[in-house]
Parts: structure tokens; C-alpha cells; sequence
């Protein structure tokens, strides 16, 4: 996971939030409204999940109430409340769903756009995603479920590719290099993508230039 920035509210979204009795989905909620919520998430975010950072597009995502609709209604048209989120293994046992459709209306401590979220989280060179706060820890585990082996999979896979980039020529890589590898990560490409499951390589980057100092 990584700290989102998000941007003002679509203009479509805060047209329709002025109406009356206005509510998400509601009768004047129509599609070109969630396309555009859909469209600025996906901009946001990097084309990845707000959760588990795999790769999102808009045909396959799901707008996420991070405060669930049931019990905070006056947050279902905020647009800091909504987040883009994979499918996360709808339709398959709770063991193996992931991320908003694990997470269901249950309460999680901390939002990626939270100001210091990220402060909140490390990653383990096993692929695993760990907190500092033990209460936040368990909900990565049983509410997210953010270290389903196919998550932690990846995850070790993505750094292997850093790690086989960065042991691509011999000796020690310098702070600088470190650094400059770091900002590449931290950067969209092109297309205004990030890199999948970039909060496990932005952590190791960061981890091994304080090393190296």
C-alpha cells in the first residue's frame, strides 16, 4: 500500500452531490458519474489497486467506501471516502478474497489517504505486509487480507526483478544510485501507471540507502 493523493471531486460527482436526497447509486447516480469517479481513481492511484497494488483498469475495479456506505451515509458521496479497488477474488471462499471485498462494511484504523498512512506499514523481504500497530496489523490480515499467498507470490517476484535490476552490473550500488532508482519507482510511467506492488519496492529502496549511508 501507498499514500494516495487525491485530487478535488470530480465535477460530475459534486453536481450530483448538490441534488436533493442525492445518495451513491441512486436513481440520478448514473454511469457517466461512476466513469468519471472511475476515471480520476484510476488516474490517482497509478492504475493500481488502493489495497494490494495489483494493476486495476476500469472494466474490473470496484469503487471502494472505505467508510461503508451502511454505517457513515454521510461519507458515501465524499469523494476522500472513495477508493479503486480490484475485485478481489469475488465470488471465491472469504478465505481467499482480498481487499474491499474481504474488507465487506468492517472498520480498518487507517485510509492510504491518511496524511503519515504509510508510516503505518513496512514489508518483510518475505513479501509480507507488516504494521507497527498491532491492531492495524490484524486488520491487514483477517479484514484486508493482504498476505494471501498469492499476494506475498507477487510480491516477492516484483522485488526479485528490482533486486536482478539492481545486481545487473558488479559492485555496490551508491546512495545516489539508490536514490535515483527510488525516484524511478516512485514515478509514473507514460501511460501514468506505477509499477505493480510498488509499495514492496519503494520500502526495500529506502531500507537499503539508509544502509548505505
Amino acid at each position: 500500500m501507498k499514500k494516495i493523493v487525491k485530487g478535488r471531486s470530480p465535477r460530475l460527482l459534486t453536481q450530483y452531490k448538490a441534488q436533493p436526497n442525492a445518495i451513491y447509486d441512486g436513481p440520478n447516480f448514473t454511469p457517466i458519474v461512476k466513469d468519471k469517479i472511475k476515471d480520476q481513481l484510476l488516474e490517482e492511484q497509478g492504475f493500481l489497486c488502493a489495497y494490494c497494488m495489483k494493476r486495476i483498469k476500469s472494466s474490473k475495479m470496484k469503487v471502494e467506501h472505505f467508510r461503508c456506505q451502511h454505517n457513515f451515509s454521510t461519507l458515501q458521496l465524499d469523494y476522500n471516502n472513495l477508493l479503486g479497488c480490484c475485485n478481489g477474488n469475488e465470488g471465491n471462499p472469504p478465505s481467499n478474497q482480498t481487499c474491499d471485498t474481504r474488507k465487506g462494511s468492517r472498520y480498518v484504523n487507517y485510509s492510504p489517504v491518511d496524511n503519515g498512512f504509510e508510516n503505518h506499514i513496512s514489508y518483510a523481504s518475505s513479501g509480507r505486509i507488516t504494521s507497527n500497530d498491532p491492531i492495524f496489523e490484524e486488520q491487514i490480515n483477517d479484514i484486508l487480507n493482504l498476505n494471501f499467498k498469492r499476494l506475498i507470490d507477487n510480491r516477492k517476484a516484483a522485488l526479485a526483478g528490482l533486486k536482478s535490476t539492481l545486481d545487473s552490473r558488479s559492485g555496490t550500488r551508491t546512495a545516489a544510485e539508490l536514490k535515483t532508482f527510488l525516484e524511478k519507482y516512485r514515478s509514473k510511467n507514460k501511460k501514468g501507471e506505477y509499477n505493480e506492488y510498488i509499495g514492496v519496492l519503494t520500502d526495500y529502496l529506502e531500507k537499503k540507502i539508509i544502509k548505505t549511508k
